[in-house]
């Protein structure tokens, strides 16, 4: 079971939005299946559920989150398949995220590709995992084992609006599986155009 620490808190800037997420579990690469994308979907959503109640975002909580959006207001709230998704990171608010990863995994470092799977294909994994699914059951179980959250928070909407990645591969040292890593992801939010809805963010 994928496992995931509370977010550290944002500093922000008027131009920038950092903080930091953490993912412990396995991580697969080329051919991964949508289950597995989903898992690190779930993961991660209690980070980024906190992160929205510590400021800046607590203070445009109320107004973001809002579903159905009141007229001539923004909401990042995205429905599919009866599922409430709410991303951080979309072009609604005029949004685009950089990424950093520190990535512990079992191989020695320096060891790029692998057996389980390169450095490329498990990032890719990792990033499917960081945004709203595309459909509206892309790897959910039909009867999941604990309900999905209401809403279901995410980083991004669509993982075009990553416009960069940078990935530094250290080797874990402790006991795990061979396929388990221990992911840092640095987040830096910034803004295409400063407007009314992304003021306060």
């Amino acid at each position: 079971m994928a496992t995931g620490a509370v977010a550290t808190l944002a500093q922000t800037t008027r131009a920038t939005m950092e903080f930091r997420l953490i993912y412990e579990g396995p991580l697969h690469g080329q051919g991964a299946k949508s289950s597995h994308k989903w898992e690190i979907r779930r993961a991660l959503h209690p980070q980024l559920q906190r992160l929205w109640q510590e400021r800046p975002l607590k203070e445009a909580a109320s107004r973001l989150l809002a579903h159905p959006a009141p007229p001539d207001r923004v909401s990042v709230i995205v429905e599919k398949g009866g599922l409430l998704f709410a991303p951080l990171v979309t072009q609604r608010l005029d949004l685009y995220a950089e990424l950093s990863v520190l990535l512990f995994r079992q191989q020695p470092r320096g060891t790029l590709i692998t057996d389980g799977g390169d450095i490329d294909n498990r990032l890719k994994t990792l990033l499917d995992g960081l945004r709203v699914p595309r459909g509206a059951m892309e790897g959910r179980a039909e009867l999941p084992q604990e309900p999905d959250p209401l809403p279901f928070f995410c980083l991004l909407e669509d993982d075009s609006l990553v416009t960069k990645v940078s990935v530094e591969s250290e080797q874990l040292l402790r006991p795990a599986k061979p396929d388990e890593v221990v992911a840092i992801i640095s987040v830096h939010v910034k803004k295409t155009v400063l407007s009314h809805d992304n003021m306060t963010l």
